[in-house]
C-alpha cells in the first residue's frame, strides 16, 4: 500500500473538481487530484449545453432577482435559499474569469453573446458554444491547473472512503488501478467533486463514471445527503436507434411534442408553456403518453425540430452531427424520444461555502444537494459547478491552514484489507456487472418517473436481498491493476448504499413534489412548509428524517 499526504485532496475532474483545484492551488498548498478516469475527459460536465446567468451580456429586462425566483419556483420550492442567491449572484464573475483564461462564448454579428430561452428561466440567459461548453470549460480549467506546479494529478483512481478521526477528515484511500496499488492519502481537506447517479438506472445520459460514489463515502464518513429522492428525468432522450438510447436532445426546448396519433399532447398538460415547462412536468407527461398507449413503435413519443432554422440549428451542432451520421438527422425527419435519467438533484448537504456535516469535507457540483432543489432549471447545473467549486476551494484551504493533520494510518490498511478480500472468492454466477443490472431493473421499476408507496416498499426488499448478495459476487482476476472486474464491484457497493438511502428517502416524502412524483399522494402536501429529506447512515442502515427548507427571501407557493 502506498502511504502519501497532501493539503487538498480534490476528487473528480469536471469543472467542479478543476474550479475547486485551481483555488486551492492558488494558495500555494499542495494540491492533489484523483479522477475515476481521465482527468477533463469523463464524467458530466463535458456534455454540459452552457451556463445560465445574469449579467452585462443578459436581456435588460433581466435581474438576479428573476434568476433566483425562478430557480426557487422551478424547483418547487426544496432550494435552500441561500445556496440561490449564492448562485445567482457570482456565476457572471466566475463566467468573467473564465473568458480571462481562455473561454470564448458564441457572439453575434453585432458582438453580443448567444443566449438563449430555455424552460422555466423568465428571459433569456443560457450561454452556448456551439453546444459543446461544458467540454470547452474543462479544456480551459485544465490548461489553467497544469500552469501550477504544487498540483499532482492521479487518473483511473477509485476513492473507496474517506477517513475520520476525533470527528474530522483526516483522509482518503482510493484505489490505482493504472499502478495496481491502494493509496491512502493523509489530507485535512477533501472536495467531493464526482458528479450524481445516472449509472444507477438503464437509460441515462450520464457517462459510464457517474456510479454515486462520491456521495456513498461522504454518507459513510458521517455526512447527511438532502433530498435523496429527486431525480431528474431529462424530457427528450433518444429511445431510437439502440446506438444512441440515452442521448439527450438540448433541441427539445425549441421543438414541439407529439404522441403516435399526431396529437401535440402539451396542449392539455402545459396549455400555456407548452415544451417550454419545466422538466420534471414535460417528464411526466411524456410518461403519461407512453403508458397510456400513445407511445410510437419504440416507446417513445415524437420530437418534431424539422425546419426551425439555421440560426437555432447552429447552437446544437454537435447534437446534430452525434445522430446526423447514424442517418437520424433531425433536421428532415421526427425522432421517438422518452424521459432519460439525466441529473440528479440531491446529494451532499452543504452550507453556501460547500462545506458539509463532516470538518473537512466539501462538496460541489452535481454530487451536492440542496442548491436545484426538486427540479434543475436547464443552464443551472454549469454556473454551480463554477460557483461552488471555486467556493469549495477556497473554504478546503482555509480551513487546512487552521488544521493540525491527524493520522489514520491504520484505517487505510483496513480499508486495503477489505477490498483485497474480494479478489479471493469462490467462483460464481454472480458477477458484478449482473449485480448491477438487477440494481437498476430495481431503480426503473420502483423509482421511475412516477412512483408509489407498495412500490417502494417492494424496491427495499429487493434491494436489500441485492445487498446481502455483495459478499458472494464474483471478481474476476487476482491483481488490482487495470482490473475492471474490481472496480465494477467496488462501484456496485456504493450504488447499493445511495440506492437504499434514494428509496428510503422517497418513501418519506409522502407527496409529489419537484422530480418526485407519488401516485398515491399526487399533490403537494400543504399542511406544513416544504420539507427537506435527510438521510444519515447508522451502522450499516439509513436513517431518514426531515428538515425545513432554508427560506430567506421567498415563502412557499401554495400549488404545484
Amino acid at each position: 500500500m502506498k502511504f502519501t499526504e497532501t493539503d487538498v485532496l480534490v476528487i473528480g475532474s469536471g469543472a467542479a473538481g478543476f474550479y475547486a483545484a485551481i483555488r486551492a492551488a492558488e494558495s500555494g498548498l499542495r494540491v492533489t487530484l484523483w479522477e475515476k478516469g481521465l482527468a477533463g475527459r469523463s464524467g458530466g460536465t463535458v456534455s454540459g449545453a452552457g451556463p445560465s446567468a445574469y449579467g452585462p451580456f443578459s436581456d435588460p429586462e433581466d435581474s438576479t432577482d428573476s434568476h433566483f425566483r425562478n430557480t426557487v419556483e422551478g424547483g418547487s420550492y426544496l432550494s435552500d435559499q441561500p445556496l440561490v442567491r449564492v448562485l445567482v449572484e457570482e456565476t457572471q464573475h466566475r463566467i468573467q474569469e473564465l473568458e480571462d483564461w481562455g473561454i470564448r462564448f458564441d457572439k453575434n454579428s453585432d458582438g453580443s453573446y448567444v443566449i438563449y430561452l430555455a424552460g422555466g428561466h423568465s428571459y433569456p440567459r443560457v450561454m452556448a458554444i456551439s453546444d459543446r461548453v461544458g467540454l470547452q470549460m474543462c479544456k480551459v480549467l485544465r490548461t489553467k491547473l497544469h500552469t501550477f506546479k504544487n498540483v499532482t494529478f492521479g487518473e483511473d483512481m477509485l476513492a473507496t472512503k474517506i477517513m475520520v478521526e476525533v470527528g474530522r477528515v483526516c483522509g482518503a484511500v482510493g484505489v490505482d488501478f493504472r499502478n495496481g496499488e491502494t493509496v491512502s492519502m493523509n489530507t485535512p481537506s477533501v472536495v467531493l467533486a464526482t458528479g450524481g447517479v445516472g449509472q444507477l438506472y438503464p437509460v441515462t445520459s450520464n457517462p459510464i463514471q457517474v456510479t454515486g460514489d462520491g456521495m456513498a463515502i461522504a454518507y459513510e464518513a458521517g455526512a447527511n445527503l438532502l433530498n435523496m429522492e429527486q431525480v431528474q428525468f431529462f424530457p427528450c432522450g433518444l429511445v431510437h436507434p439502440p446506438s444512441l438510447k440515452g442521448f439527450i436532445l438540448g433541441i427539445q426546448e425549441c421543438a414541439k411534442l407529439y404522441n403516435k396519433d399526431n396529437e401535440r399532447f402539451m396542449e392539455k398538460y402545459e396549455p400555456e408553456k407548452l415544451e417550454l415547462t419545466t422538466r420534471d412536468r414535460l417528464a411526466r407527461a411524456i410518461h403519461s403518453e407512453i403508458t397510456a398507449g400513445r407511445g410510437t413503435e419504440h416507446g417513445g413519443v415524437w420530437l418534431d425540430a424539422i425546419d426551425l432554422g439555421d440560426d437555432t440549428y447552429k447552437s446544437f451542432m454537435h447534437e446534430i452531427e452525434v445522430t446526423a451520421e447514424r442517418g437520424y438527422d433531425y433536421r428532415e425527419k421526427r425522432l421517438e424520444i422518452a424521459p432519460s435519467v439525466h441529473y440528479f438533484m440531491g446529494g451532499v448537504e452543504i452550507d453556501t461555502d460547500a462545506s458539509s456535516s463532516v470538518p473537512g469535507l466539501f462538496s460541489a457540483g452535481e454530487c451536492s444537494g440542496g442548491l436545484q432543489g426538486g427540479n434543475r432549471l436547464s443552464g443551472n447545473a454549469l454556473s454551480e459547478l463554477l460557483v461552488f467549486g471555486s467556493r469549495a476551494g477556497e473554504a478546503a484551504v482555509k480551513h487546512a491552514k487552521n488544521t493540525t493533520l491527524a493520522s489514520c494510518e491504520e484505517q487505510g490498511k483496513a480499508e486495503k484489507d477489505r477490498i483485497l478480500e474480494s479478489l479471493n472468492r469462490p467462483k460464481s454466477d454472480m458477477t458484478p456487472n449482473k449485480g448491477k443490472n438487477r440494481l437498476r431493473k430495481i431503480m426503473a421499476d420502483y423509482m421511475g418517473v412516477t412512483r408509489t408507496g407498495e412500490g417502494l416498499e417492494k424496491a427495499v426488499k429487493e434491494m436489500q436481498k441485492l445487498k446481502e448478495l455483495l459478499p458472494t459476487i464474483y471478481v474476476q482476476g487476482t491483481a488490482v491493476q487495470f482490473n475492471q472486474s474490481l472496480q465494477s464491484y467496488l462501484e456496485l457497493e456504493k450504488m447499493v448504499t445511495i440506492s437504499q438511502a434514494m428509496i428510503e428517502s422517497a418513501i418519506i416524502r409522502k407527496e409529489s413534489r419537484g422530480a418526485h412524483f407519488r401516485e398515491d399522494y399526487p399533490e403537494w402536501d400543504t399542511a406544513t412548509a416544504p420539507q427537506c429529506t435527510l438521510a444519515s447512515l447508522e451502522g450499516s442502515e439509513p436513517v431518514i428524517r426531515t428538515r425545513p427548507v432554508k427560506m430567506t427571501e421567498i415563502p412557499p407557493g401554495q400549488s404545484a
